[in-house]
Order: C-alpha cells, then structure tokens, then sequence
C-alpha cells in the first residue's frame, strides 16, 4: 500500500474534514499525529480494498468512520470485544 494514491495534501484535507465531521480534537500535538498516522494508514487500505470492490473481488465497499483514527485494539474495545493477550513464556 503506498502513499502515492493521495499526495501530502489530498490526506490533510481528508484528515482536517474528518476530524470536523466527527468532531475530533486530541490532547496535543504527538497525539494528533500518531492519529493522521493511524488515519492515513486506514484511508489506504480502504482505497485499496475499494478497488477490489470495483473489480468484483470482494462484495462490499467500505468508507471513513469514527473509528477511522483508533487502533485496531481501541476499535474492539469500543464494540465490546477484547483482544486475546499475547502471553510470553
């Protein structure tokens, strides 16, 4: 997956519309960029799945959310889920 399908620009754009729509404001500014970040990252894999989706690979396309900028393990504990821990022996 790469950063080329949007330029620098194109993902602030998207970044700074979601977090008005969603009404996103973080406790600084090392928060705010580990959330583009995660952002960034999670716009890319919906654009890439996205294109399989108009190729008939997969059925359903996907789209930006609330939970767009959370990690997987914040996502799962916001649906009630808990990830299994890892234990090192």
């Amino acid at each position: 997956m790469s950063a080329a399908a949007f330029t620098e620009a194109e993902i602030t754009e998207k970044w700074e519309n979601y977090k008005t729509e969603f009404g996103k404001n973080y406790s600084d500014e090392k928060e705010e960029q580990m959330r583009k970040k995660i952002f960034t990252e999670t716009l890319l894999s919906i654009e890439e799945h996205n294109k399989k989706f108009e190729r008939g690979e997969v059925t359903f396309s996907m789209g930006i959310n609330n939970f767009s900028d959370q990690t997987p393990e914040e996502r799962a504990r916001s649906r009630g889920f808990r990830l299994p821990s890892i234990e090192k022996k």
